[in-house]
């Protein structure tokens, strides 16, 4: 992997090298993520997508034959909404309740933060004022700030009438440690591989593009193996030079 990573970067320093700066731009964006469970983390949990937001600056290379490279140093917002699976549920004395207690269910709300550097290789398709494109390239990521969770544990424990149980939700917040050191909950790098696509609404001098990118990461960001996933769903300006 670290190879990959290597030739990658290299690649990129020599194709600015010998590219024409042809503009810069800005995309606000939103984002919907997800984990990537293990098998032992997804016999118990289900992952659902978190929706969030996002920046990126970026600067447009001309590498002929409709052919662009892509730079980008982006801002996103990552993390899972999950839930524990309906069957299984925990004796209270596992989480601290009294025995009688039982938990019932765990929700979990994460949110994590990243600065992305993605390195996007673009086809672009179309004349006139309108074009298309599709994209493809790596990014390197690195937590800018510990995560933030929201843990929901609904309980139950006996009711009033014989063999009747009534139930009540417990909430806490926690930080996930983000960082390298073996305390840390999760690693402060990923390394994932964006595809995506788009429009772009061609002007006088710049664009204007809707950007859909679907982002796979490769490395397990925890010990249990969850990986991100996600999309990211942009609006663009790019400002042209030399028009």
């Amino acid at each position: 992997m670290k190879n990959l990573i290597l030739f990658l970067v290299a690649f990129a320093c020599a194709t600015t090298l010998n590219a024409q700066l042809t503009g810069i731009g800005f995309r606000p964006m939103l984002t919907i993520s997800n984990y990537s469970l293990a098998n032992d983390l997804d016999d118990t949990y289900d992952a659902n997508y978190r929706v969030g937001g996002g920046a990126a600056i970026f600067a447009e290379f001309n590498l002929g034959n409709r052919f662009t490279f892509q730079p980008e140093i982006a801002y996103t917002m990552r993390g899972a909404n999950m839930k524990s699976e309906s069957n299984l549920y925990w004796e209270g004395p596992a989480f601290g309740y009294p025995a009688d207690h039982r938990v019932e269910q765990i929700r979990q709300y994460e949110t994590l933060h990243y600065l992305d550097i993605p390195l996007m290789f673009e086809m672009n398709f179309g004349g006139g004022n309108l074009g298309a494109y599709v994209a493809a390239g790596p990014a390197f990521s690195f937590a800018i700030s510990n995560g933030q969770g929201l843990e929901e544990i609904t309980v139950s424990k006996p009711g009033v009438e014989e063999g009747a149980r009534t139930t009540f939700a417990d909430r806490a917040e926690y930080e996930i440690e983000m960082g390298n050191g073996k305390n840390d909950d999760y690693k402060a790098g990923d390394f994932s591989f964006n595809l995506g696509t788009g429009l772009a609404i061609i002007l006088d001098q710049g664009e204007i593009g809707l950007d859909i990118r679907y982002v796979h990461g490769f490395r397990n960001i925890d010990v249990g193996g969850i990986k991100n996933r996600g999309f990211q769903i942009g609006v663009s300006y790019t400002h042209y030079f030399g028009n």
